[in-house]
């Protein structure tokens, strides 16, 4: 050491530290849980909720079955399936509800009653018999603005029995511009988009809906007139 340097001659070197290949890296906790203890899949789903329990109602007795049916229905004055009625009786199964609903028909039947069960879109709702549409027609007149035009009408037929179908193909057939018909049938909510085509631009289909059954009286798309049957009027 030369006579120049002011550090005295026991103070400590510093000595430099080999630097770590892990540089920034935090050092390991002392508390930190070993390996063991880590989850063995740390990228598992967490486990799906449980779905709520639905209300568990006690069934009516037999001899009032029929008449929660009845009561049901008529209140409701809508679709109701057979599904939903099992459901708000707190029933098992739907084999007596709808042997229920064939007895309340018959019953209805005999004892000459102005209306009846009727099967539609999917489910059941009370209807008076055709015989009265006359006189229930003038209580409840709908408006022009209600009433489908004649364009809407061939638009709809098409797409019910070509569903699904694009909009090329329904003008294809009627050799007019359906676009403005099929807008104001989708505003309706008689018809709905039931996909894309897997031609060029991907365009959209139409088919029909839940609402297109239940307005015209059809329970199933099967209940749809023949074409050959349509082509005799």
């Amino acid at each position: 050491m030369s006579e120049n340097d002011p550090r005295p001659e026991d103070e400590p070197q510093e000595v430099e530290q080999p630097v770590d290949d892990a540089v920034g890296q935090p050092e390991e906790a002392a508390d930190q849980p070993e390996a063991a203890d880590q989850p063995e899949d740390a990228t598992a789903e967490p486990e799906a909720k449980p779905e709520p329990k639905k209300p568990e109602w006690k069934p009516p007795p037999p001899e009032r079955l029929q008449g929660a049916i009845e009561a049901l229905l008529l209140v409701s004055g809508d679709v109701v399936r057979v599904e939903r009625l099992r459901d708000l009786l707190g029933l098992q199964s739907v084999v007596p509800v709808r042997e229920a609903l064939a007895s309340i028909q018959e019953r209805w039947t005999e004892a000459g009653l102005a209306f009846e069960v009727e099967q539609v879109g999917g489910g059941v709702r009370v209807v008076t018999r055709p015989e009265y549409a006359e006189y229930v027609g003038r209580l409840s007149r709908r408006p022009a603005s209600d009433k489908l035009s004649r364009a809407q009408l061939e638009t709809l037929c098409i797409v019910a029995y070509k569903q699904p179908v694009g909009r090329a193909e329904v003008e294809r057939i009627r050799g007019v511009q359906a676009g403005e018909p099929l807008r104001a049938l989708l505003e309706r909510r008689l018809l709905k988009i039931a996909g894309r085509s897997d031609q060029p631009g991907r365009p959209l289909l139409y088919g029909t809906t839940q609402l297109f059954l239940t307005a015209f009286g059809l329970n199933d798309l099967k209940d749809l007139p023949a074409p050959k049957d349509l082509q005799r009027l």
